[in-house]
């Protein structure tokens, strides 16, 4: 079978595992960022932490009224938890779906808007090793180096795990770039909202997780009008319904994509 045959092959496997019922609940967890000592970003009387968590609440009320949704938070107080540790949880709540809350700050006080990153092309360490292989590459010519990779056998093992796991982090990253932009829809559909942009970064909850997984930062706590209108509780519930309805979005989208693929 060739490499391209045995590339749709497994792709076909993986995108009929990944496909679920319609009526299946969808598994969210939501994270806010920081917490306990760490108050993240801090302007004024506001503290990032306790900002995203309220929120956080908010939109977890909204989607536990929903059977079509079920929610995990990371934290529901004000505790502290590594970012290792809030990865550790979305991965053993086999979540459908990561959605990580923050808030910005910045030392240009007009900085603003609403701002939505989902997971770099490549994850958080790729390019060292990229770099490392290069450099094994540079002590030893190709003959040598399949030796020690163990010959043909291994080295069609490694090249089937290759391309599993190259499809995977396909799938999770289109799926997050999916959800940004249900995300970018809603809010440029409200004219009042402020202005929403798409972004990648490497963040290392949104990195590590093999779900796919979105980072929101709601807006700059540093910019004085931004943070008048996150302090009130209207803006917030207006926030978390925003978040909720294009999570309804990309749940939707998603279990039309999953119905299609299974005909």
């Amino acid at each position: 079978m060739t490499s391209i045959r045995l590339k749709q092959f497994l792709c076909s496997l993986l995108l009929g595992a990944w496909a679920s019922p319609a009526f299946a609940a969808f598994h969210i967890v939501l994270d806010p960022g920081h917490g306990g000592t760490d108050k993240g970003a801090v302007y004024n009387s506001i503290k990032e932490a306790d900002l995203v968590l309220t929120v956080a609440r908010k939109l977890q009320t909204l989607l536990n009224e929903d059977p079509h949704f079920e929610v995990t938070m990371t934290r529901d107080n004000d505790r502290g938890i590594s970012l290792p540790e809030r990865v550790k949880m979305a991965e053993k709540a086999n979540a459908d779906l990561y959605v990580s809350l923050h808030a910005n700050a910045a030392p240009d006080q007009r900085a603003r808007g609403v701002e939505f990153f989902f997971q770099n092309n490549l994850p958080a360490d790729e390019d060292s090793l990229f770099l490392a292989n290069q450099e094994n590459q540079a002590i030893v010519n190709a003959r040598e180096l399949h030796s020690l990779s163990g010959g043909d056998e291994l080295s069609k093992k490694g090249d089937i795990a290759a391309i599993v796991e190259d499809l995977r982090r396909q799938n999770r990253m289109n799926s997050s770039l999916r959800l940004t932009k249900a995300l970018t829809t809603i809010w440029e559909n409200d004219e009042n909202a402020m202005q929403a942009t798409i972004k990648q970064a490497p963040f290392y909850v949104i990195s590590k997780t093999s779900m796919p997984a979105v980072l929101i930062e709601i807006g700059f706590i540093s910019n004085p009008r931004e943070a008048q209108r996150l302090q009130r509780k209207d803006y917030q519930k207006d926030l978390a319904e925003k978040i909720y309805n294009a999570l309804v979005s990309y749940k939707e989208k998603m279990d039309n994509s999953s119905a299609k693929n299974l005909n």
